[in-house]
């Protein structure tokens, strides 16, 4: 390459958990990093729980301190409930109940994202790492196919080239450079639609539940709604639903939103004086994948490698762990290793681990109840909150997880097999019973007669056989 005057070891693009982390890890160690965020801190962001795993970063990252001086709501726990459950009755997960190793505290967070982004990136400010705000990235540049920095915009329009050794995307779900480089892929098993907002005056419920964050379940198949305590007397509450369920609905965000309240008992009793503080936030087709996480010159971290579902809170956990791979495989290359072999690794890692938080979402969307069974089996208890705890990037929760997630899915395949069977997918769902139904995302499925094909209308599965060979066989018949 072209000798060259760097303006830093490495280039990071974002200053969310995941490229502020970088930037703190990298500038601990000596390097010289520059985070380009094209916005300026506190920014609204959706996302206000965490898994206990992201104490571990948070220590790591001597950042922890910070934290807990924020005042954020401590939470021990998780529950859920189904739509006629009793009022506030709830399947309890205590998080610590079998507590990380090394891990510095009996609690999590849940949090308001504006307020810990700003201290993760001022933290990495104060560690050495130079922060631009009010700064785009307008494209990655790259030389002979090896990304060597990139050209940044300032607000006004001023524009300049910068060059560093590695160019790392932490944009989130923006994915500036799967994008830029067309590796971006919509995931259609995951074609979700979610509304929520901020309210004040929400019913509480029993001081055991105190900072838990709790979930409502709808009777529909791929729908729930949390709802997550915040500091200053405020609650997070928001629903998520197949985007076909808001589509034929015909009704308006508010509406909608008020229109599955009222399919829990819980929820509407949560909801009876509550008071919304803040505008609806709308969000839909948020899922993707990114197939190669790493390249000559360049990684992604975070949100930029993938996105599926924030059901059981594994965005933070992503951003962080990630950042924590990527520094020491950026560190171990620019000390003299090789950096084919050291990218490839890293994305092994990653890629595993993100796998084992998509496969047990996708195993709750095709079977909630086999959920609740598995949290109140003695025998399952551990796995499911080891699990739940997050960094699914060592091999002993990668084991542990594999156990479960291999059991879950036998017990799945046996629901499938039994037409009758009360847990399989739309049992109870009287709209939805009588229709064939796609065995890996749910999705309807129509016979094309001019083809003599079967299609999923989700996820564009085609099989040339008869229902019950190739997708699920309605639960009774139409005729």
């Amino acid at each position: 390459m072209t000798e060259r005057t760097y303006d830093a070891d490495v280039i990071i693009i974002g200053g969310g958990p995941a490229g502020s982390a970088l930037g703190t890890l990298l500038a601990m160690d000596g390097y010289k990093a520059i985070i380009l965020e094209k916005d300026i801190h506190p920014r609204d962001h959706v996302g206000e729980s965490l898994t206990p795993s992201t104490n571990l970063m948070f220590d790591r990252l001597k950042v922890l301190d910070k934290i807990n001086d924020g005042g954020f709501i401590h939470k021990p726990g998780t529950g859920w409930n189904a739509p006629r459950s009793p009022l506030w009755k709830f399947v309890e997960i205590w998080l610590f109940e079998f507590p990380i190793p090394g891990g510095p505290q009996p609690y999590t967070y849940n949090i308001e994202r504006d307020a810990l982004d700003t201290i993760l990136i001022r933290h990495a400010h104060e560690n050495g790492a130079k922060v631009l705000q009010g700064v785009k990235v307008k494209n990655v540049l790259f030389e002979e196919g090896r990304a060597v920095g990139v050209r940044a915009q300032v607000t006004d329009g001023w524009e300049r080239d910068l060059y560093a050794k590695v160019v790392v995307d932490a944009s989130g779900r923006r994915a500036f450079l799967a994008n830029q480089l067309k590796m971006k892929k919509k995931d259609r098993s995951f074609n979700q639609f979610c509304i929520y907002s901020w309210f004040e005056n929400v019913t509480e419920p029993p001081k055991r539940y105190e900072g838990f964050t709790l979930f409502y379940f709808l009777g529909l198949n791929q729908g729930w709604t949390w709802h997550i305590p915040l500091r200053q007397g405020r609650t997070s509450l928001g629903v998520v639903v197949d985007k076909e369920d808001f589509q034929k609905s015909g009704k308006s965000h508010e509406e909608f939103f008020y229109s599955l309240v009222q399919r829990n008992r819980t929820f509407t009793e949560a909801m009876k004086n509550a008071e919304r503080v803040r505008p609806w936030w709308i969000e839909g087709d948020y899922s993707y994948k990114v197939d190669k996480f790493a390249g000559p010159g360049w990684l992604l971290i975070g949100d930029a490698l993938r996105f599926v579902d924030p059901i059981f809170s594994s965005g933070v956990d992503v951003a962080l762990f990630s950042a924590l791979y990527a520094y020491e495989t950026i560190s171990g290359v620019l000390t003299g290793g090789d950096e084919a072999k050291a990218f490839g690794e890293y994305q092994m890692r990653l890629e595993t681990g993100v796998d084992y938080w998509y496969e047990l979402i996708s195993m709750f969307y095709k079977l909630q109840n086999l959920l609740t069974r598995w949290a109140t089996s003695p025998r399952r208890r551990e796995q499911i909150i080891r699990t739940l705890q997050g960094n699914p990037y060592i091999p002993e929760t990668q084991t542990r997880a594999r156990i479960l997630l291999d059991a879950m899915q036998d017990s799945y395949h046996k629901a499938l097999a039994d037409p009758g069977n009360l847990l399989r997918p739309w049992a109870i769902d009287p709209e939805k019973v009588d229709l064939p139904r796609c065995p890996s995302c749910l999705g309807v499925v129509d016979y094309l007669a001019s083809e003599e094909m079967y299609v999923c209308r989700k996820c564009g599965a085609r099989r040339d056989a008869a229902p019950a060979e190739g997708f699920l066989e309605p639960i009774r018949s139409t005729t």
